[in-house]
């Protein structure tokens, strides 16, 4: 209490004659302070959180990143955060103290960096040698914005780490939690038609990675999940599929990391087509082997996928792998990530069910299935609205045996 009790001492002298008068706007103002620092004390005596005015946003983001998002989720996950953090928060408002950030700073930030082109506001453009500059650092903006996604997990990340400061009575509130972010314009999705696909099958035939294209298409395994899986994953007499690692590019280094959720470590049944062109792929694997001899640098995690000396495949070379391919077989230009939705478009179209779905495909839950792809192309469309007009068009009775005029309204 010394510190409440020095707030009006300050205008007493030596003998106790005070200094200033009660109306006195030095003694207006003590007894604020003093008023508010009972109030804190009592919160604090209650177990109510009081938060302090030491910290600075960068230091606590700092302290969240290292002792509670690292040991919560994915490493890929993590470095993502890092890198959110270092590039758009800390520029921002790093040196600001985690008790003054509003949820109006929030909200400017978040509008703001959604029509900032990052390579100026970070210097990406600058960082390179001089020969090699080619926008922002001559002056020729490339605005480089970030996507939407990027925006959003700006906000998430701000959410979480708020929210963790709030049970570690850092914070009295959770500001980030009144900001809501306007939604977008969705990503259409437009998976390759069944023609398309036939096509593209036909034109990797040839081509290394025939067997990754083939799961892909046909049931839906992601990049990642294609170039970690390992020959004990699979069973070729059986006709079974196991999905327990993704290899993913983490911080500037290939790593095998856990599936993207719980879900999706997974069994899946190979179609005969799958088990034909996984066969030649350990077919063309000895045949790498031999010809590399002592250069061949396999690790012994029995990939399924490698390069001709027998090193993990680089995802984004099946990027490119794939874009190519699709120039040669004469399709639209679409992601990698397409051929995923391909198959549940195909599998949907086909009649499997949502449950189904969302089990080949490894969703966290059948509503990520329905929201992402439920996407029914315009020939179907065309399709059931033929069925419906053969239907109206019918001189066959109804169902209820009568004329056809059964729920019509008539005069009385």
């Amino acid at each position: 209490m010394e510190q409440l009790a020095a707030t009006c001492d300050d205008f007493t002298d030596s003998a106790g004659r005070q200094l200033a008068s009660p109306g006195d706007h030095r003694w207006v103002d003590a007894r604020s302070r003093f008023h508010q620092l009972t109030r804190l004390k009592a919160d604090s005596l209650n177990g109510l959180p009081v938060a302090t005015n030491k910290m600075t946003i960068a230091e606590y983001l700092a302290y969240w990143l290292a002792n509670v998002a690292k040991g919560k989720v994915r490493k890929t996950t993590y470095v993502n955060y890092e890198s959110l953090v270092r590039n758009y928060v800390t520029p921002e408002f790093g040196k600001k103290k985690l008790i003054r950030l509003t949820a109006r700073d929030i909200r400017a930030f978040l509008a703001k960096t959604a029509v900032t082109c990052q390579c100026c506001a970070q210097g990406k453009d600058k960082k390179r040698p001089e020969h090699k500059q080619r926008c922002c650092a001559l002056g020729k903006c490339c605005k480089k914005l970030p996507s939407d996604r990027t925006v959003r997990f700006l906000l998430v990340i701000l959410r979480a780490a708020l929210q963790h400061a709030v049970r570690e009575d850092e914070l009295p509130r959770n500001v980030a939690r009144n900001v809501e972010l306007s939604m977008g314009t969705k990503r259409e999705i437009e998976p390759l038609t069944a023609k398309e696909g036939r096509r593209l099958l036909a034109a990797a035939r040839d081509n290394r990675l025939w067997a990754a294209y083939e799961l892909a298409v046909r049931i839906g395994l992601r990049r990642g999940e294609l170039l970690g899986l390992r020959w004990s994953d699979v069973d070729l007499h059986e006709g079974v599929l196991t999905v327990r690692q993704a290899l993913q590019r983490v911080g500037g280094e290939l790593l095998l990391v856990a599936p993207k959720t719980q879900r999706s470590a997974r069994r899946v049944a190979l179609p005969a087509e799958c088990v034909t062109a996984l066969r030649a792929q350990r077919a063309q694997q000895i045949a790498d082997r031999k010809g590399a001899g002592n250069n061949w640098k396999g690790t012994g995690q029995g990939l399924v996928f490698t390069t001709r000396n027998g090193t993990p495949v680089e995802p984004r070379n099946l990027n490119r792998s794939f874009e190519a391919l699709s120039i040669r077989a004469g399709i639209r230009k679409v992601r990698f990530h397409d051929l995923r939705h391909t198959c549940a478009s195909l599998l949907h179209e086909q009649g499997a069910d949502a449950r189904m779905i969302m089990e080949v495909l490894g969703h966290s839950s059948i509503r990520v299935t329905m929201d992402i792809y439920t996407f029914v192309r315009l020939d179907s469309q065309r399709s059931a609205f033929d069925r419906v007009g053969d239907a109206l068009r019918g001189g066959s009775n109804g169902p209820d045996g009568d004329d056809g005029r059964a729920g019509v309204p008539v005069a009385v």
